[in-house]
């Protein structure tokens, strides 16, 4: 939503918040304006002085709550190349990450956190291991770092300046693989 949109909902809302409150004066029983004689025909009358300012009270909540929400937008990193800028959103990136690490075996499964920086991206990637009799847990990790970088650099072209790996679980469960 637009800052000038947002800000003719809050500047509505308050209006409405006014006039709810001039009808909760009137039902007190104060006329800060002079019109009770204009709006209502006496104390017979009330039930209207109550109904305007729950109307209004509603429509001052609706609005300033309108005007106060918004969606929140991805966030997006933004790479500067000789041709422009790239816009590219964190989960884009995230996803591509998980694609490279699901291809290396010995991964069961990732969750991957992406950071932009000026100097290119930073990753923490969480896994779970299954246990490959060939290579260690230091190499499984070191393979992890240096195909993440590979891939990110050349499917997005944002350099990774550093990743961090971290074995949150080793299982002995094997996954089906088809390659």
């Amino acid at each position: 939503m637009r800052t000038s949109y947002r800000l003719v909902l809050i500047i509505g809302s308050l209006v409405m918040l006014v006039l709810a409150m001039f009808f909760l004066g009137l039902l007190m029983g104060r006329d800060p304006a002079g019109l009770t004689e204009v709006i209502t025909g006496g104390e017979e009358m009330n039930i209207y002085k109550l109904i305007g300012f729950a109307i209004f009270f509603l429509l001052f909540l609706i609005l300033f709550m309108t005007g106060l929400s918004g969606e929140k937008s991805p966030r997006i990193i933004i790479h500067e190349t000789e041709m422009g800028q790239v816009r590219i959103a964190v989960t884009a990136v995230e996803s591509l990450a998980l694609r490279a690490i699901d291809k290396i075996r010995g991964v069961k499964e990732a969750t991957v956190a992406v950071e932009a920086e000026n100097e290119g991206l930073r990753f923490e990637v969480e896994i779970v291991s299954n246990p490959d009799p060939e290579r260690n847990l230091p190499q499984l990790t070191s393979e992890i770092r240096s195909k993440l970088a590979d891939y990110i650099h050349e499917t997005v072209g944002i350099p990774v300046i550093d990743s961090t790996v971290t074995v949150t679980k080793v299982t002995t469960e094997s996954r089906a693989r088809v390659e």
